[in-house]
């Protein structure tokens, strides 16, 4: 440990001062420089555990960021395969994450490798689940925006069937995941995909309501909702997949872009039924 003499100086400078000088300053200023001392080591103490904990914050990100990673794409591998042979908008959807999570060369190849290994339905994925679950503790939003994931991933191809359903819930229940949260999702992210296909569209006559009501679900609540909740729900959904407290969770930041693309459609949802509500009140 380094040795510090600010404490131990300022120290005797005081006790003298204090003791009055003379004899008794000496022994002040030693007493002094005693305290000082003691000061000092409690400082650098104190300076190294903050460095420690830093460095094991650091490592505990790195750790959940290397599992997240491995996860979802040995996820996507299995859900994608479990209905048979894959599809064109399933690898699609498949490069698409991988574009937006900016991969480097080696990376891609590991999340391809990783993909190939979720594709044999032999290989049992529950143990790096396990993991995964350990690493993120009480970070449910981790665990929200991943299962989000998966959840696109099988309702890339039009719908999700039994098999898809079956793996979703197994992975669900390895992340120790409620079934009912994991139904939740699963309503919103088709209204989700619904809402930004006809959002464009026409507005007129009953493509307009039934778009009104997919953006019902995308925030997830009822039509018969109160203004008060649906502000509520909405400043939910929107703290919950903010890109910048999901990355101080340990979302790996080149997933950033696909938690804005989801901030953006839950925005949009909200401003759609604000504004026909507004339209109503003045009727």
């Amino acid at each position: 440990m380094q040795v510090v003499w600010f404490g131990p100086i300022v120290g005797v400078v005081m006790g003298y001062g204090l003791a009055g000088g003379g004899a008794m300053g000496l022994i002040g200023a030693i007493a002094g420089a005693m305290l000082g001392r003691q000061f000092d080591i409690i400082v650098q103490l104190s300076n190294g555990l903050y460095q420690m904990g830093h460095r094991q914050s650091q490592n505990r990100e790195g750790e959940i960021q290397k599992a997240f990673f491995e996860c979802t794409f040995l996820c996507l591998g299995r859900i994608t395969k479990c209905d048979g042979p894959i599809r064109p908008e399933e690898i699609q959807w498949t490069e698409r994450v991988m574009e937006r999570m900016a991969l480097t060369p080696d990376q891609k190849k590991d999340a391809i490798q990783l993909f190939e290994r979720g594709k044999n339905q032999a290989t049992d994925i529950s143990s790096e689940l396990l993991n995964l679950h350990e690493k993120c503790g009480r970070r449910i939003t981790l665990l929200q925006m991943f299962m989000e994931i998966q959840v696109q991933g099988a309702l890339v191809d039009g719908g999700m069937d039994q098999r898809e359903w079956t793996v979703l819930t197994h992975i669900a229940g390895s992340l120790r995941f409620r079934i009912k949260r994991l139904e939740r999702i699963v309503r919103s992210a088709q209204a989700f995909q619904e809402f930004k296909s006809k959002r464009s569209q026409s507005r007129n006559g009953e493509s307009a309501h039934e778009n009104l009501l997919r953006a019902y679900e995308v925030l997830s609540v009822e039509p018969t909702v109160s203004d008060a909740e649906l502000k509520k729900a909405y400043r939910r959904l929107m703290n919950q997949h903010h890109p910048d407290k999901l990355l101080s969770k340990g979302l790996p930041e080149s997933m950033v872009e696909m938690a804005n693309e989801r901030t953006q459609a839950i925005r949009a949802a909200y401003e759609d039924i604000k504004k026909e509500r507004e339209l109503q009140k003045e009727k």
